[in-house]
Parts: C-alpha cells; sequence; structure tokens
C-alpha cells in the first residue's frame, strides 16, 4: 500500500514519474528557417515571374532587372556555406559539370564580345551555385516540397491575376486572351505551370500524408496550361506525365517493371519514327509549320556560320546581342529573313556558344543525368521527380534555348537534380532528429 503523504509532499503517479515531459510541437532550428527562406528566395528570383511585372510586361527595358540577381548570389552563398562538405563533394562527383564550366569560362578569350562573355560568364556560375546549393542542402523530400510550395503560390497569383485583371493577366496583341499570369507571353506561363504539375504530383508521392494537398494543388497549373493554349506545353506536360506514369508501373512489381521497360522502349522508337517520316504530323501536333516558325532557318544559318570552325563556338552568350553588321547575328538574320533573338534550340545555342566540344560534353551531362534518372525511377522515391523532370527539359530543349543559361530556373533543377543524384540523400544516425 502507498504512504500518505506528509503536507509537504507531492504526490506524484508511478507512471507519471516515468514519463518524461515532450513539448506539443519541436521547435524548427534557427539555421533550417534560414535554410528554408534562402531556397525560396532561390525560386523566386530564378523563375522570373518578377520581371514581367516590373517592366510593365515589356513596355519599359529590362537592362535594371540583372542588379536582382546579386541577393540570390549571397542567398546561394548562404546555402553552400551551411553544407560545404556535401557541396564540394557533389562538384567532385560531377566532373563534367565543371568540365562545361571551364570550357564556358575558355570561350572568353575567343569571343566576339568578350565585355558580355566577361559578364555572364560569374553570372552561370552563380545560378549553377544555386542548384548546388539547393542539392547539397536538402533531402529529395524537403527539395521537391520547397520549391513544389514555392511555384504554387505563383499558380494561384497567376490564376487571379488571369481572372480579376485581364489586362495583365492575359495577352493583348500577339495572342489576344491568352492567359500569361505574371510573365511575358503565354508560353513562358505554360513551360513554369508544366514544372509546376511535376514538382505537386512528385511531392504528393514523397509526402503520403500531405497527397491530398499537393494533388489538390496540381490541378490549378493544368488548368493554367489550358487556359495559356501553349501547344508546347500542353505536349510537354503529357510526355512528363508519360514519364511519371512509367514510374507507376515500375514501382508496382518487378514483372510489371520488365513489361514496362519493354514498351518504353518501343514508344521511344515509334515517337522516333513518327518524326522522321510523318513529320508533319508532328509539327501540327505542336501548332507549328514545317519550318517550326521560321526555326529551321535559323538552325541553317547556325550550321553555315559555324561550318569553317565548329569546334570553336563564337563565346558564351555572346552572339544574340553583337550589334555588328557582319557578326554571325547578322548574316544569320540575313539568311532567315529576320532577326532572331536566340537560335530556339538548346543544342544549337551551346554549337554556336562554345563550339562542338561544348555539344558533346553537354550531351554526355545529359546522359549521365538521364541514366541515373531512369534508375532512380526503379530504386528511388527520387524518380517520381528526376525522370519527369528531365523528359520536360530534354523535349523543351529540342526547339527553346534552355541548355545552360544563366539566370534560369531550369538549369537551376537540372544541376539540383544532377547532384543530389550523385550525392543521394544523407544516412540517419540512430537516435539522430530527421533532416530536412
Amino acid at each position: 500500500m502507498f504512504r500518505e503523504a506528509g503536507a509537504d509532499e507531492q504526490v506524484i503517479p508511478p507512471l507519471a514519474a516515468k514519463r518524461p515531459a515532450l513539448p506539443l510541437a519541436r521547435a524548427a532550428p534557427l539555421a533550417d528557417i534560414v535554410a528554408v527562406i534562402a531556397s525560396i528566395g532561390l525560386v523566386l528570383t530564378y523563375v522570373g515571374f518578377w520581371s514581367a511585372p516590373l517592366t510593365g510586361y515589356g513596355a519599359r527595358s529590362a537592362d535594371f532587372l540583372r542588379n536582382f540577381y546579386y541577393p540570390a548570389y549571397l542567398l546561394a552563398l548562404v546555402l553552400v556555406c551551411m553544407r560545404p562538405g556535401r557541396a564540394l563533394k557533389g562538384m567532385l562527383r560531377s566532373p563534367l559539370l565543371i568540365a562545361l564550366l571551364l570550357l564556358t569560362a575558355a570561350t572568353y578569350f575567343w569571343s566576339i564580345m568578350p565585355d558580355l562573355t566577361a559578364r555572364r560568364i560569374p553570372a552561370l556560375v552563380f545560378t549553377t551555385l544555386a542548384g548546388v546549393a539547393l542539392a547539397s542542402r536538402w533531402s529529395w523530400k524537403s527539395l521537391t516540397e520547397i520549391i513544389a510550395g514555392t511555384l504554387a503560390v505563383l499558380a494561384v497569383i497567376s490564376f487571379l491575376l488571369g481572372l480579376l485583371l485581364p489586362d495583365m493577366g492575359r495577352m493583348q496583341e500577339l495572342f489576344p486572351g491568352a492567359w500569361r499570369g505574371l510573365w511575358l507571353e503565354k508560353n513562358s506561363l505554360g513551360n513554369v505551370m508544366v514544372k509546376s504539375t511535376v514538382f505537386m504530383i512528385a511531392a504528393g508521392m514523397m509526402a503520403p500524408e500531405r497527397r491530398k494537398l499537393w494533388f489538390g494543388l496540381a490541378l490549378l497549373p493544368v488548368l493554367l496550361i489550358f487556359l495559356s493554349t501553349s501547344k508546347t506545353a500542353l505536349v510537354v506536360l503529357f510526355l512528363s506525365m508519360a514519364a511519371m506514369g512509367f514510374v507507376a508501373i515500375v514501382k508496382s512489381g518487378p514483372l510489371r517493371a520488365v513489361i514496362a521497360t519493354w514498351l518504353a522502349v518501343v514508344v521511344v522508337i515509334g515517337a522516333g519514327l513518327l518524326m522522321a517520316t510523318e513529320t508533319d504530323t508532328f509539327f501540327a501536333l505542336l501548332g507549328k509549320d514545317a519550318t517550326l516558325t521560321g526555326r529551321t532557318e535559323i538552325w541553317s544559318g547556325i550550321m553555315q556560320q559555324m561550318s569553317e570552325h565548329p569546334w570553336r563556338g563564337f563565346g558564351y552568350g555572346a552572339v544574340w546581342d553583337d550589334p555588328s553588321f557582319t557578326g554571325p547575328k547578322a548574316w544569320i538574320g540575313y539568311q532567315a529573313h529576320f532577326i532572331p533573338a536566340d537560335a530556339h534550340s538548346g543544342w544549337l545555342e551551346l554549337y554556336i556558344a562554345l563550339g562542338l566540344g561544348g555539344v558533346i560534353l553537354f550531351a554526355l551531362f545529359l546522359l549521365q543525368i538521364w541514366a541515373q534518372s531512369f534508375w532512380a525511377a526503379y530504386t528511388s522515391p527520387a524518380g517520381w521527380l528526376v525522370l519527369p523532370m528531365m523528359t520536360s527539359y530534354i523535349i523543351t530543349m529540342m526547339t527553346e534555348s534552355i541548355a545552360m543559361n544563366w539566370h534560369e530556373l531550369r538549369w537551376v533543377v537540372v544541376v539540383a537534380i544532377a547532384l543530389k543524384l550523385a550525392l543521394g540523400d544523407e544516412p540517419e544516425a540512430p537516435n539522430a532528429p530527421r533532416r530536412l
């Protein structure tokens, strides 16, 4: 029997005496809070949603916008300094990326506009550093949810802008009525919303406790893709979802994985044959004519300009801002009968800037990422993100100049995926708090 407590004694129930007091919620460490804010800042900066409103949707000069990227450089440095060992380890495991950056820097010595190349090389390096920082700081799950959440906010704002302020949120001249949201034109909205959809669905698959939330939010970017009337974005979305469907099948069992792999090979070969033999049908799906709205004439001009020195380009970021009447831009414009703003092809953009060596290095880099992404579809939850994202990137790169772009979220994401695939998630120590 229990002894009766004295006047100055406190009765403690036996079970309560053994149970430690636990806080109702664990406070997030300050370092994690700073890292989340820095990561969101990087995504918001490099997605470029703010450039169109700040320039009055193209009504004012955009030259001053480069100043808005300097804070992002600082944020990337802050994140890298939080995990310098992981960041260095990731870079050392990505020698092809290092080689690409070194070759890009070397083009300064033969650039037709060395002052521009000298300015854009640091911009590319810091954009790359943003991807390194995100990969070294976060787990796959946290990285996916941070980017998905940030893009979800932009999708909501874009929808409200198109709905309530159509003079801003919808195009008024070239494609009247097509939704553009926070961006300058409809294709930009479509491209960002494709990434948003992939990230949100991948977040739902990686975080089942919030699956209904992420899947519900994913409906909004899909709606915005349709409202943008961007056929290219719609095709890329379809192929990205097909890649995600492939991941779902191979993760459902060994037999289905084998069948899905063979079907994927057949579909890829069949698509290649369709593009080669039924080009008019393929272009019609994209809403373009046989010249891809003048792209093939640009491509022909680039090939002609590079015929005399295929291994040496004209310098990184130099060709399309060359004001001379005798440079490659002028000759390409003469052949195409209009002055292009870029190569409208990621591969040819690399070719004219870095030469054939840059194209080969980049192809090897993408091949490495693609092989690792394909393997992740079988072995890692990261497959929900990496295979659809790389599918989206490679398809878009065929007709858009998105390869190694400075101040561009797509390059940040590709670098983050490449390094994260090389690093993997950090193993958790026994009884240690889970890393974000």
